[in-house]
């Protein structure tokens, strides 16, 4: 079979053309199986290629074609396809290490585009071996750099001077045989001997000089190399949440509070539902809207604040060795659409009165978020009470005055193929314990453990959790009530 040099040079439609064969052949293993979307993605662009190959695949056509994004949508903000890109990269370059390592042609996707390429193999690994067999490289200053193997670094910080396997060059100007001077030392007079035995003295005073800059130049190598090495190769391990939340085949969406929707609410005392939220009727609240211009909250309402507590959240979320930035997308409550939470892991900041998109899952939860009587503040109702459970928790209440109530709710997505973490409080303190304990593994792992599986998987569940109010923050939070869900 003879291979195209590179590239498709012309509209191609035979379905035996070796481009699209080698794309079927792609499709067709378990990696791209399980992974719908960059297939769909993989699929798009090469199609586009062969129907038109001079075709400009632009990073706004391919959100709205392969991933249901709006026509208008930011693609600064929304960076969906540049993550899907970077998998889809590593994806191929593991085809053609592993399954597909046998084929006559590569499929590549330049960096700086979406379109394919097409190489012959080996004019591939050609390229490759050329760079491999560079010894040196240079700097940006044009200096050249030795570039060491770890197996190199621990060689040399194994090195021993005295060894004839591990000999280091020695100035020209040292003599690589001292004992021929210290018998020349003993042949000569005591003024030549004294002579000698300063100029040996000098030479030895030199040798282990030199032995001692190359030890600890090996040891700063080896130390860089493992510094280098911690930062970037990403940590593994199996957290039972964060594990679940923040995978390999789908995105992680961090939806913000909106603050600007909390103040509106204080001064119109009464909420938004969802549906008002997405279409931005207000109406419903302008009259109780009192002591206060009503432009003014209405401008309120629009402002794109998010509270403090948020911020350092989405901080402390972002430094989770689980959650790797390309995959990790950050949004603000307003910005979200129907359709992200059917697909991909979700975690919420906030409760409804901030993010009214929790009021999509509260049918499925036992702790809801109760905004039903504006003359009181907010408290969360419990529908399914269990022993000794109350069946509302509140901070009005004489008793729980000092008290700060916050849910942590582990539940499925709105078509069950991912998950959804939502971290609300009655106040902004309630948040902020909800968020100190998840990102606590001491406190958290421990719970977690008690509430497993017989498989020793992790169920579904809300966990309702009471703090002491101090000041402006919240002491350590405990659990009272854990609630499972099947």
């Amino acid at each position: 079979m003879k291979v195209p040099e590179e590239g498709i040079g012309k509209r191609t439609t035979d379905k035996n053309d070796p481009h699209r064969l080698l794309v079927q052949r792609i499709l067709a293993t378990n990696d791209f199986i399980r992974s719908p979307q960059l297939s769909k993605f993989l699929l798009y662009i090469c199609n586009a290629t062969f129907e038109d190959p001079g075709r400009n695949l632009s990073e706004q056509h391919i959100g709205v074609a392969v991933f249901g994004r709006e026509p208008d949508y930011d693609s600064a903000a929304d960076t969906i396809v540049r993550s899907h890109a970077l998998r889809l990269r590593r994806r191929l370059e593991q085809y053609f290490q592993r399954a597909g390592r046998q084929e006559p042609i590569h499929l590549l996707i330049p960096k700086g585009g979406y379109a394919p390429v097409f190489l012959p193999a080996s004019k591939r690994h050609a390229d490759s071996d050329a760079e491999a067999s560079l010894g040196l490289e240079l700097d940006r200053d044009g200096t050249a750099a030795i570039n060491f193997s770890p197996q190199e670094v621990h060689s040399l910080a194994d090195a021993k001077v005295a060894s004839p396997e591990h000999k280091f060059p020695i100035p020209p100007e040292v003599p690589e045989e001292p004992q021929t001077l210290i018998k020349e030392a003993q042949r000569g007079n005591s003024k030549e001997r004294a002579s000698l035995n300063r100029h040996i003295a000098a030479v030895v005073w030199r040798y282990r000089a030199l032995t001692a800059v190359l030890t600890l130049l090996c040891i700063g190598m080896t130390v860089a190399f493992g510094l280098h090495m911690r930062l970037h190769i990403p940590l593994k391990r199996h957290h039972l949440l964060w594990g679940r939340l923040f995978t390999d085949d789908q995105p992680t969406q961090i939806v913000l509070g909106d603050s600007g929707l909390v103040l509106f609410h204080a001064f119109a005392r009464r909420y938004l539902s969802l549906q008002d939220y997405l279409n931005d009727d207000v109406s419903k609240q302008m009259p109780y809207i009192e002591h206060i211009e009503p432009k003014f909250a209405l401008f309120l309402l629009h402002r794109r604040y998010t509270s403090v507590v948020d911020a350092t959240a989405l901080s402390r979320l972002m430094r989770l060795p689980e959650a790797i930035p390309e995959r990790t997308l950050v949004h603000y409550s307003r910005d979200m659409h129907l359709n992200d939470f059917k697909s991909g892991n979700s975690i919420m900041i906030g409760a409804e009165e901030a993010v009214p998109w929790v009021e999509l899952f509260e049918t499925h939860m036992d702790f809801s978020f109760s905004i039903e009587n504006p003359d009181r503040h907010a408290s969360f109702l419990n529908r399914r009470p269990h022993p000794g459970e109350l069946t509302e928790y509140s901070s009005t209440a004489p008793r729980t005055s000092a008290k700060a109530y916050s849910v942590i709710a582990f539940l499925p997505n709105l078509s069950a193929t991912g998950n959804v973490l939502i971290l609300e409080g009655l106040s902004m303190i309630g948040t902020e314990a909800a968020v100190d304990l998840v990102c606590d593994d001491d406190r958290l792992i421990p719970i977690l453990d008690r509430i497993r599986k017989r498989d020793r998987s992790l169920p579904y569940f809300e966990i309702l959790l009471e703090s002491d109010t101090l000041g402006d923050s919240a002491g350590p939070a405990r659990v009272i009530a854990v609630h499972l869900h099947d």
